[in-house]
């Protein structure tokens, strides 16, 4: 089973959820209101790892990114000592913007079925 699931794949999905539950501990005020980790992207000899955050109730995500990027020193700390890895990874975080991608296709879709009506 291990071989058709491979390391880093697990060690993104394990990165993920042990994100979503830091992620509360953040102090900064820019991470504020509704930041979820939709996904995690682990680079091969797991020392990278890309975050991709959606961010729901906030109107500047960019002041969101910039404070998570400044927490990635805490937030490493904090993983590496709940993850067994010998090195933890660098984290990088980035916005998702594939629901707001998702809404616009979904309006421009409803916008074009009403006119032809």
């Amino acid at each position: 089973m291990a071989r058709d699931y491979p390391r880093r794949y697990r060690v993104a999905d394990q990165l993920q959820r042990e994100l979503g539950e830091l992620l509360r501990g953040v102090k900064d005020p820019r991470v504020s209101g509704m930041v979820t980790i939709s996904g995690v992207d682990v680079s091969p000899d797991l020392r990278n790892a890309r975050i991709y955050v959606t961010i729901l109730d906030h109107a500047d995500p960019a002041s969101v990114i910039e404070g998570l990027n400044a927490a990635r020193g805490y937030l490493r700390g904090r993983l590496a000592s709940r993850l067994e890895l010998r090195v933890a990874p660098e984290l990088r975080f980035h916005h998702d913007t594939t629901p707001d991608d998702a809404d616009r296709v979904e309006r421009l879709l409803r916008d074009a079925f009403d006119e032809r009506r």
